[in-house]
């Protein structure tokens, strides 16, 4: 980017290859050259592609450009900026939204994109770089016998199953005895850097040897239904199933319902949604707490070490491409409505909770600031309450929004959710106190965007229903 003069450049493969890790790197790296900074944005949770603009101007600290449209005020702000470096994570995730970089790029001369995707963009002047898995051993190095120690020690893909190992297991060495066994396991895996990790925490039960007799046993079986898929991605997904397979029934069964989780999950959040009440297959909540950190211990589950707006609350997730597999899992297993329905019915409970707070200005700064960083799981929550007409929950959740909208700069998006709420109509369920909340925000978030002939059909509607 730098020597080449690239303004746009993105870092494709298959899932689990390092593109995002490679990324964060390549940012670090050459973040002196972008003295108007560096932004990186997660793109996995932002599902409609309309929304990335408002993401990206998050992302870079931007608020008042959201009085105007999201590009237009992007643009706005960016015209004039220097140099300054986007990077554009899991952009498969919102490929509509590709036209929408194409104009930033076009209109920001100071502007330079890195983009993570297993898809092109396939928009003017981006350059491709092919992520390529981690190098492993010559199994025709040193002897006739096989590698030698130097020679398998020396490779990318040992280099990081020995660093994953020694994590769970500090007295793991690599030794005469077990480097051809741990090359092997890393020729399975095709080097690639998510399967690797996942095998690697295996180590802490497994020795090397009885890792790889269990992969050669369950890697062929799985393989058998995917023979129309490209060797590196059935490979990354056989060394998931595989990882899945080995999990006790109440450990895949949490797993999968964690998968509604958008963006990341406090250990609240885990416990309320993850135990369905009317079934027993992950027990009550002591179990529930360690079939979740036995899954954070087996590498499908990260602690993230984030706090919800500096409480301590810590965080949890997936990473995309085991959460895309947990996703299939929750679809398979009969019980993703009712998981959605928990999801989203937790949600709506915490903002009921909060709502009085919101609306007085109570710790408003704090109640902002919890609400963006469960952004992800709100738009997914909001989501489900809107496809499932149920009117009540989402005037209740969108109406209690509204000042978050307003005051995180999600201006564009507030009207869009509000708009869609207000399309279903208000039923007689909906108590006049909860549906004047919706109308009033829209009006709020439509005068704040100085779209004022809306802002007063909807100011208007408003009094009249303070009048009923």
């Amino acid at each position: 980017m730098l020597r080449q003069g690239a303004r746009l450049l993105t870092l494709t493969g298959p899932g689990g290859v390092g593109k995002t890790r490679l990324a964060i790197e390549v940012a670090a790296s050459v973040a002196g050259a972008f003295p108007d900074g560096v932004a990186f944005v997660e793109l996995a949770p932002v599902r409609n592609p309309s929304l990335v603009a408002t993401a990206v101007g998050q992302a870079m600290g931007f608020g008042a450009w959201d009085q105007l449209p999201a590009g237009a005020g992007l643009v706005a702000v960016l015209r004039d900026s220097k140099d300054h470096l986007l990077v554009l994570d899991n952009f498969e995730h919102v490929l509509d939204a590709a036209p929408f970089v194409a104009e930033l790029l076009a209109a920001c001369p100071g502007l330079r994109v890195l983009t993570t995707s297993r898809i092109p963009l396939r928009i003017s002047g981006e350059r491709l770089l092919l992520v390529m898995p981690l190098g492993l051993p010559d199994a025709a190095a040193g002897d006739q016998d096989g590698p030698s120690l130097e020679a398998v020690g020396a490779s990318e893909a040992v280099a990081l199953f020995v660093q994953r190992a020694r994590a769970v297991a500090p007295g793991f060495v690599l030794a005469e005895t077990n480097a051809e066994v741990v090359a092997e396991i890393c020729r399975r895996l095709d080097g690639l850097p998510l399967a690797i990790e996942l095998a690697a925490v295996r180590t802490r039960v497994l020795s090397p040897a009885a890792l790889l007799a269990r992969m050669e046993r369950r890697l062929p079986l799985i393989a058998e239904g995917s023979r129309d898929q490209p060797d590196r991605l059935r490979t990354m997904e056989d060394a998931i199933t595989w990882s899945h397979d080995l999990l006790c029934p109440a450990e895949q069964v949490l797993f999968r319902r964690l998968a509604v989780f958008s963006g990341g999950f406090t250990l609240e959040a885990a416990v309320v949604v993850g135990r369905n009440p009317e079934d027993t297959a992950v027990g009550k909540e002591a179990s529930l707490i360690d079939t979740l950190e036995a899954l954070i211990d087996q590498g499908m589950v990260m602690a993230t070490g984030q706090t919800r707006a500096g409480m301590a609350k810590p965080r949890f997730r997936m990473l995309e491409t085991v959460r895309e597999y947990a996703v299939e899992r929750l679809a398979e297993g009969g019980d993703a409505a009712p998981m959605r329905a928990a999801h989203a019915a937790y949600y709506l409970g915490w903002v009921d909770d909060i709502a009085p707070d919101l609306k007085e200005g109570r710790h408003l700064a704090a109640l902002l600031d919890e609400l963006e960083v469960e952004h992800a799981n709100l738009q997914v929550a909001l989501e489900h309450l809107i496809e499932t007409g149920d009117v009540d929950a989402s005037a209740r959740l969108a109406g209690s929004l509204a000042p978050f909208w307003l005051f995180h700069s999600h201006r564009g998006e507030g009207r869009r959710w509000l708009d869609r709420v207000m399309a279903l109509g208000q039923e007689t369920s909906v108590p006049p106190a909860v549906w004047v909340r919706v109308v009033g925000g829209a009006a709020v978030l439509a005068f704040s965007q100085a779209d004022y002939g809306p802002a007063e059909a909807l100011a208007k509607a408003e009094l009249a229903l303070w009048d009923e």
